[in-house]
């Protein structure tokens, strides 16, 4: 006598796509912005998917940012009250600088463009930034309109100078300028700082 041990049972074919994922509607970004004298250390939040800080700041149709949870402080007085709030906005021609303290969100590799390191120098009221500002392979810093650029503009390995009457200097990795502040840039003799 034989058993039968498999049985078929007829599957009911899926007519409808599964939902499609929510994509977030604003994203996060650690980070310390630099203005005149203070400076506000926070969450930045912007609209839509994740980017990087330097797409964030660029974002034209935005003329103030909002941060959550930060602080607002002096950074070159140690000794000066550090204030905390749950909401912050800032006026974007207000920042001098950011920099990213969290993790930083790396392009889509098809996004990414070829660019070369040109040793660069800007002063911004109150600090001087030293580093690298990275421009297309065949740009001529001479010819290429830096200062009235008016949009934020990465340089990697800087150092920063700060001069209230006492320098302090330090280094970033990364530091995102808003060239609408810059007064002066500068390419010094030779190919490094």
């Amino acid at each position: 006598m034989q058993t039968e041990t498999e049985h078929f049972v007829e599957v009911p074919p899926i007519l409808e796509a599964p939902p499609e994922p929510e994509t977030p509607r604003s994203t996060g970004v650690l980070v310390e912005i630099v203005m005149d004298s203070f400076r506000v250390r926070g969450e930045l939040f912007a609209p839509g998917v994740p980017r990087r800080l330097v797409d964030i700041l660029n974002v034209n149709d935005m003329t103030y940012y909002t941060m959550n949870s930060g602080t607002l402080d002096d950074p070159l007085n140690p000794e000066a009250e550090t204030k905390a709030f749950d909401v912050i906005q800032l006026d974007r021609s207000g920042i001098l600088f950011a920099i990213p303290r969290g993790e930083v969100h790396k392009p889509d590799p098809f996004e990414v463009v070829r660019k070369k390191p040109v040793p660069s120098i800007v002063v911004l009221p109150g600090y001087e930034a030293a580093g690298y500002l990275h421009l297309m392979p065949e740009a001529d810093p001479k010819l290429v309109p830096i200062v009235s650029d008016h949009h934020f503009v990465p340089f990697t390995n800087v150092i920063v100078t700060a001069d209230k009457g006492r320098a302090q200097v330090w280094r970033e990795p990364l530091l995102i300028v808003n060239m609408a502040r810059a007064l002066f840039y500068g390419k010094p003799t030779g190919e490094s700082i």
